[in-house]
């Protein structure tokens, strides 16, 4: 049997569901959009590029934009549409990020934003990376940090623990914070073959209108998230909700608005 098989399904049905996929790209990409710049940041100039699990384009517009021949990879062929429809410059391809269908050493640099953490087998992921990137190659990928040091993960997951039912938890999966930490990374890029260079904070946030959105933005544009609001007997999910409203205007309350800071990291290596 696969590794995380039952995460792995329950990542393309998620991911395979149009009005999730569209409500992933126009509210919560509003915080993955703030760690584009630092991602395209390490990027050679004019570079050949593959953006892996590319989603709606975000990064590929962005490379491009600067002067990259970009080539954009994803599995969800609902998130391909509206990356073509967004950024037709740039070709699209409906690929496995565990089995890329590219030559060896094709690209100059890979990127990776917000998409490793929802691979099944992310070593044999990070091998594929390795194989298609040519020598002196640069890798780079964010991840949200955990919730020992992001407010909204550590709020949304300890009120799901206070308020969701027992019976309701996500399927096994590999640590989805685990290259927000450089001594992981470093070990997990070695093992395929790539020099680790760093790990680097980059601020993200949410600026919401009103409280209940935080609850939104996660039951319908986030895999899990959305899977552990949508499993919840209904009084234990109205319950998850009510109290991350009353969090946000407690703690994230910002001039007229609400501020929920989700903060990310950018980790970089190196193909020897």
């Amino acid at each position: 049997m696969p590794a995380f098989q039952e995460f792995a399904l329950l990542e393309a049905e998620g991911w395979g569901n149009a009005s999730l996929a569209q409500n992933y790209a126009t509210r919560f990409a509003r915080a993955s959009d703030m760690a584009v710049p630092a991602l395209v940041s390490v990027l050679p100039q004019g570079a050949d590029v593959l953006d892996l699990c590319c989603g709606q384009g975000n990064v590929a517009a962005a490379a491009s934009a600067a002067g990259c021949c970009v080539t954009g990879l994803d599995f969800s062929a609902q998130m391909l549409a509206i990356a073509r429809e967004r950024v037709p410059e740039v070709e699209f391809v409906e690929g496995d990020a565990q089995a890329l269908p590219f030559e060896d050493k094709s690209f100059e640099a890979v990127t990776c934003g917000f998409g490793l953490m929802h691979v099944p087998d992310q070593e044999k992921a990070l091998r594929e990376i390795a194989r298609v990137l040519r020598p002196g190659g640069v890798f780079a990928m964010t991840s949200w940090c955990g919730p020992a040091r992001s407010p909204v993960f550590a709020a949304f997951y300890g009120i799901v623990r206070a308020h969701g039912a027992a019976d309701v938890s996500l399927p096994d999966s590999p640590d989805f914070h685990q290259f927000t930490e450089a001594e992981t990374a470093a070990k997990l890029f070695a093992q395929a073959g790539l020099r680790f260079e760093g790990v680097t904070d980059v601020p993200c946030f949410w600026l919401l209108r009103q409280p209940e959105e935080l609850a939104e933005i996660f039951e319908k544009g986030a895999p899990r998230a959305g899977y552990l609001l949508s499993h919840q007997p209904e009084a234990h999910r109205l319950a998850i909700k009510s109290a991350l409203a009353d969090h946000v205007r407690a703690h994230f309350a910002d001039g007229s608005g609400f501020r929920a800071p989700i903060p990310a990291a950018l980790a970089v290596a190196r193909k020897a």
